[in-house]
């Protein structure tokens, strides 16, 4: 069959070719997206902008509001345990982030809305990792999504498909070439007549004075970034199942050894590292658990806090080894006697993270308590923890992929329960207790007074303790300066200093002056 090609001469109105339908992601009617994504952008503005240095319950005002878009775009309500549960643990992280905003919580949010970006979106796929990561995949391919927008403009334009909003977008790009002629020849002629480009100098300068009231150039950056970093989450791009399905059963190492010289190396490696950790466990027992006097050439200080990041680092780097190991050919890591020395290492590495352990806390008794000390213990159970799910691991075969995914919901259930831990006020309150116990004690009160509303009411009590001490009285003005906001013009409510739960429980600590 020819096709017909419309005559010059016949008076028939040129048709415009129709672009090609572009799919790239699930379906969402581009009008809701595009309410959406100026929606996401007008909320980042009224929370992040001019306060961005100090984001506080502006965080889990955006974050709530974009878990509401993303839900408002889906196509259907659906019916996901998954997604009840990330919207029940997007409301508990948002309580937290009301409480004291941190970086623990800020990943944890933006953890979960792009698990719940996921489960909207990708929900033709029925494995939760599979949604995860094909959203974990679609952010990457980010720039692309620019493009994808633009060529969904063009099509509404001139396809005729969507109605008002196509009619809206297309008269728009109509008229982009008579504004940039505009322009050319406004500035030829503003050149060539001196009156004329009076009045247009006059012109363009009124306008852009106007337009400084409403807009700034930063502000309007700031819209894109957030524009370009939200639309991701509204339209993602369409990931092939290759990107996820791969992560439900990752291969095993290559048999590169015969099987006998695999067992003779493996077992070798784990009988060696077993020795060399049992000399230095005999070691902790010697002089940590007993009351055996360290050597003359080791100091107390040297012995339970230096080397103890190179502690960890061995632990890790063991859980590594060990699973490389049993990632070896059924016929190798099978083996009864390959297990037993696993399960020796294994109990060894339990061993030192219990004397790593007890170093940091008669580190922390015959000192102080620090948030970072704190944290070290807690990464120190969630090691521990690794190390049970690896042992789980060797004893019934279990894949690899299930390890990762036990260690990435170990680690996430790790960073949520945290968010809601009051480490600083915890170790202020510590270091207090034990200078109330012994006046002679010291503690750094300037770094602890960097640590927020949670140290207030220790930083009142430690005034009251020993008023002579210029640091600590230093330290407690600073902070009764620094939350005295109520009395200050402008306050920002975004601010977590200015409008935090915490805050305003602690701040009785620091409305009254400590009797000297």
């Amino acid at each position: 069959m020819n096709a017909t090609t419309p005559s010059s001469g016949s008076g028939a109105t040129p048709v415009l070719p129709t672009l090609p339908h572009i799919d790239a992601g699930p379906p969402v009617r581009l009008p809701r997206l595009l309410i959406g994504l100026a929606l996401a952008v007008a909320i980042f503005d009224l929370c992040f902008w001019n306060a961005i240095d100090q984001p506080g319950l502006s965080i889990a005002v955006f974050f709530l509001a974009l878990a509401g878009i993303i839900l408002g775009n889906r196509e259907s309500l659906g019916k996901k345990r998954t997604t009840r549960v990330l919207l029940a643990l997007s409301a508990g992280a948002a309580l937290a982030a009301a409480i004291e905003t941190g970086v623990t919580n800020t990943l944890v949010l933006l953890i979960l809305i792009i698990a719940l970006a996921g489960d909207t979106f990708f929900s033709e796929v029925e494995s939760p990792w599979g949604r995860w990561l094909s959203q974990g995949v679609a952010l990457i391919c980010a720039p692309g999504r620019v493009f994808w927008l633009g060529a969904r403009l063009m099509e509404a334009a001139f396809g005729g498909g969507i109605g008002w909003t196509g009619g809206v977008i297309g008269g728009c790009l109509l008229a982009i070439p008579a504004l940039v002629l505009a322009l050319i020849f406004g500035s030829l002629l503003a050149t060539g007549n001196a009156v004329f480009g009076s009045w247009t100098n006059s012109f363009f300068n009124w306008f852009w004075q106007e337009l400084a009231l409403y807009l700034n150039g930063e502000r309007i950056f700031l819209w894109f970034v957030a524009a370009f970093m939200i639309l991701p989450l509204l339209r993602p791009a369409q990931i092939s199942a290759w990107w996820w399905k791969w992560t439900e059963s990752l291969p095993r190492l290559p048999e590169i050894l015969p099987t006998g010289a695999a067992l003779f190396s493996s077992g070798l490696v784990l009988v060696v590292l077993n020795l060399l950790f049992l000399v230095a466990n005999i070691a902790d027992a010697l002089f940590l658990w007993s009351a055996q006097a360290l050597p003359a050439d080791v100091s107390f200080k040297a012995y339970v806090h230096e080397g103890v990041n190179a502690l960890i680092i061995t632990v890790i780097l063991s859980a590594i080894v060990l699973t490389a190991i049993f990632q070896q050919a059924l016929n190798v890591v099978e083996r009864r006697e390959l297990k037993i020395l696993a399960y020796a290492w294994i109990a060894q590495n339990l061993f030192l993270i219990f004397s790593v352990s007890e170093k940091l806390r008669r580190y922390i008794v015959s000192y102080e308590m620090t948030v970072a000390r704190l944290s070290t213990i807690i990464f120190l159970v969630l090691v521990s923890v690794g190390f049970i799910l690896l042992t789980i691991k060797i004893a019934r075969n279990r894949s690899i992929s299930w390890l990762i995914g036990g260690c990435v919901l170990a680690a996430f259930a790790t960073f949520y329960i945290t968010q809601f831990m009051d480490l600083a006020g915890w170790s202020a309150n510590y270091n207090v207790a034990r200078m109330e116990q012994d006046r002679a004690r010291v503690f750094d009160s300037k770094t602890m007074c960097q640590w927020g509303a949670d140290v207030w009411p220790a930083l009142r009590r430690a005034h009251e303790l020993d008023p002579a001490n210029p640091d600590i009285a230093a330290a407690w003005q600073e902070a009764q300066h620094g939350s005295d906001y109520m009395d200050k013009p402008g306050i920002d409510w975004r601010r977590w200093r200015e409008f935090s739960l915490r805050a305003y429980l602690n701040r009785w600590a620091l409305e009254e002056k400590p009797n000297n």
